[in-house]
């Protein structure tokens, strides 16, 4: 039983060097060890945590800048219409224009055409009566027998052929 008293109870001795030793080790590694080691992680963890903020950071920006592009988009497709429904108005107003300006045109031509028309009749009537007073003196020569001249002739006409006028 002493032998089992033995290695029940060591040598107090070997006990004390052992925690010495234990408490040595657990010194040296604190110092050299854990202290870098802890150092090492911490500094790894707030570059981690430095890294995860900035990558939240751009992509809040890249969100708010998506936001602008959008907008942006928006604007411009706005702008896009409205120049298109300009274009458009300005198209009929053009249009309407010319068919205008067709139109003024056209009147004008008839009108120019209506008193060219006037003009021709007044000189084709003039002409007609000339050709009247012409074949009437020669008519009335022969039944007269008698010649007046050729003024007295045709204001004698002229005359009768405005009272005639006046009484047509």
């Amino acid at each position: 039983m002493e032998e089992v008293l033995k290695i029940i109870n060591p040598m107090t001795s070997t006990v004390f060097w052992t925690v010495i030793v234990f408490v040595l080790l657990m010194l040296v590694l604190w110092r050299f060890i854990f202290k870098p080691v802890n150092r090492i992680i911490t500094k790894r963890r707030d570059e981690i945590r430095e890294k995860i903020d900035d990558a939240e950071r751009r992509k809040d920006e890249a969100a708010k800048y998506l936001e602008e592009q959008k907008k942006l988009l928006d604007e411009a497709k706005l702008e896009a219409k409205k120049i298109v429904e300009e274009g458009r108005i300005t198209a009929v107003k053009i249009k309407e224009d010319i068919e205008l300006q067709a139109h003024n045109r056209a009147q004008s031509m008839i009108h120019s055409a209506m008193e060219e028309i006037g003009s021709e009749r007044e000189r084709s009537l003039k002409e007609v009566k000339d050709k009247m007073i012409d074949i009437a003196l020669l008519a009335s020569e022969k039944v007269i027998a008698k010649s007046l001249s050729e003024d007295e002739h045709k204001k004698l006409i002229e005359d009768t052929l405005k009272e005639m006028e006046r009484s047509g």
